[in-house]
């Protein structure tokens, strides 16, 4: 862009008005650029214009461009929050150079790719599909809720004095030159797995120096870039997606998927709010009325330590239940033992029906051997006496024989006489 003399002049008034992060200076610079190339002309240009023109004839003929431009953003199917950011950025660099613009309404802010909450058992699958840095990294950011940005921007000497000291809650320093905006300096936490992944990492780099970078490129001592742990993020997510598990959405294609890098953040503002949302917000760093408010935030750190301790640490877990999934845990178990009692009291009453019909079948076999025994004697009895009785019919009918020969004989006699 030519004279970037008014431009830089616009982007420092921006600075100081918000946050001074390399972020809102590039797209504020890329938004008037993007202007400019759509209605032809330099920043420059556009200021020596507004000295050859009428205030009405100028007003009136950029608003018209600027309502073109919104409309052109509007066909290349960018979301409301951008085509918002577009207007913002353009009207603001007419407002601080004073130059009139007509009405042009803004677009109404609208989130249309959301994070959804990612769950500590998805971000346990991440870390365990990711290398030592990118796990210290990623379970920082988590247990911290400091951006990518001012973890890219953290040295060894910020995190120094607790972490030699093996003092959990770690306690991490964000000083004000690496704060977004650089409102000020504040401090956060990180719990004993954080602390854990990063003495893991650090670990592989020996004789740290206090202005080390925590989180350099491979293979140099410059601080990581951000994009690039977003790069790693996103591809250790799509890979287990690939596994079938991990559930990503993606309604648009080239649009954000559900799941990125920043879930990490959101899933501290989740589980941190339990210590309230002042003190969350501190953690995070968000910035307050500047020179009021900030005065009246505590600031001691061993009120801070106890606080995240008590109310933010617990819930923050990944690798072991928080509380209140301990207290879900519990009442299942409750439900479960309950049920069990139940079946143990049922089985109990079916093995009491079970003994007592053995023990009727027992006495009912003892009757019947009994009565076998009492049967058999007898029929023993009956069958002797059957055989003594078939022996005198024996020698009866051999008797009556001889008696039958004898009468015969006598009968033969007389028939001769």
């Amino acid at each position: 862009m030519e004279n970037l003399n008014s431009v830089e002049i616009w982007l420092n008034n921006v600075a100081i008005s918000h946050s001074n992060s390399e972020g809102t200076y590039d797209r504020y610079k890329r938004n008037l650029q993007s202007f400019c190339n759509f209605i032809g002309k330099t920043p420059q240009q556009i200021l020596e214009e507004y000295e050859k023109s009428s205030d009405r004839d100028f007003k009136k003929k950029y608003a018209q461009l600027l309502r073109a431009f919104r409309s052109h953003l509007f066909t290349k199917q960018l979301s409301p929050n951008t085509i918002h950011s577009g207007t913002t950025a353009v009207k603001s660099f007419f407002k601080y150079n004073d130059l009139p613009l007509g009405h042009v309404p803004m677009a109404q802010q609208r989130v249309l790719y959301h994070n959804r909450d990612i769950t500590k058992e998805e971000i346990k699958l991440i870390l365990d599909a990711s290398r030592p840095r990118e796990k210290a990294f990623y379970i920082i950011m988590a247990q911290s809720g400091l951006r990518p940005h001012t973890i890219s921007h953290l040295k060894y000497k910020h995190i120094k004095e607790d972490f030699e000291k093996k003092i959990v809650p770690c306690k991490i320093d964000v000083p004000q030159e690496i704060a977004k905006g650089k409102y000020g300096s504040y401090f956060t936490f990180i719990g004993k797995e954080g602390v854990k992944y990063l003495r893991a990492y650090l670990n592989t780099r020996p004789n740290l120096k206090d202005d080390d970078y925590l989180f350099p490129m491979q293979g140099s001592t410059e601080r990581v870039n951000p994009k690039s742990i977003t790069g790693l993020f996103t591809r250790t997510v799509l890979k287990l997606q690939q596994k079938g598990l991990i559930a990503v959405k993606q309604e648009v294609e080239g649009k954000p998927r559900d799941i990125r890098l920043y879930n990490l953040r959101k899933f501290f503002r989740k589980f941190a709010h339990q210590a309230g949302s002042e003190i969350r917000d501190f953690w995070m760093g968000h910035t307050v009325k500047a020179g009021v408010d900030d005065h009246y935030r505590l600031q001691d750190v061993e009120f801070h330590r106890k606080l995240y301790k008590e109310k933010a640490m617990p819930f923050l877990r990944i690798e072991t239940h928080t509380p209140t999934e301990t207290d879900k845990k519990i009442t299942e178990l409750e439900e479960e033992n309950k049920e069990l009692g139940t079946k143990v009291t049922e089985l109990d009453k079916r093995i009491k029906k079970y003994e007592d019909m053995e023990k009727d079948f027992y006495h009912l076999m003892k009757d019947y051997n009994n009565w076998d025994y009492r049967l058999r004697k007898e029929r023993e009895s009956w069958q002797e006496l059957i055989r003594l009785q078939q022996k005198q019919v024996e020698a009866f009918r051999d008797e009556v024989e001889k008696l039958r020969k004898e009468k015969e004989e006598l009968e033969k006699k007389q028939k001769k006489k």
